[in-house]
């Protein structure tokens, strides 16, 4: 179940993160130009708590600098009511963008790479 409880700053990212099948959520590694980037699916339980880990991020009053052309352009996440992208310390979505200092949500997803995608751990370049 997620946690409903938000502050009023939450709230505004927490809304377009609801759904009703939190389990249906994609996740994209924009990395490769040229050839399909891999993707696969969040669990309920992951899902959940990716929810609850973006919920608790602050509005950013910025954004990352422009997604270079070649190499890591970060995790694109989508669900039925939208997409998302977290990428240099930021989480973006159409209508609102957090800062994630310390890159939270993108070790979130990294730490979940796929049995077979861990060879492409070391080209998502993260801050310390």
């Amino acid at each position: 179940m997620v946690d409903t409880r938000t502050s009023a700053t939450t709230s505004m990212l927490a809304a377009p993160w609801s759904s009703t099948n939190p389990s249906a959520v994609l996740v994209e590694l924009d990395i490769f130009s040229g050839r399909p980037n891999p993707r696969w699916e969040l669990d309920k339980p992951t899902a959940e708590a990716l929810y609850r880990l973006i919920s608790q991020l602050d509005t950013a009053s910025g954004g990352p600098l422009d997604r270079p052309g070649l190499g890591y352009r970060g995790f694109i996440m989508r669900d039925g009511s939208g997409e998302r992208r977290a990428y240099n310390g930021y989480v973006i979505s159409p209508n609102r963008t957090v800062a994630d200092p310390s890159a939270r949500v993108e070790r979130f997803l990294l730490d979940r790479l796929p049995v077979g995608l861990e060879r492409l751990r070391s080209r998502v370049p993260l801050k310390d």
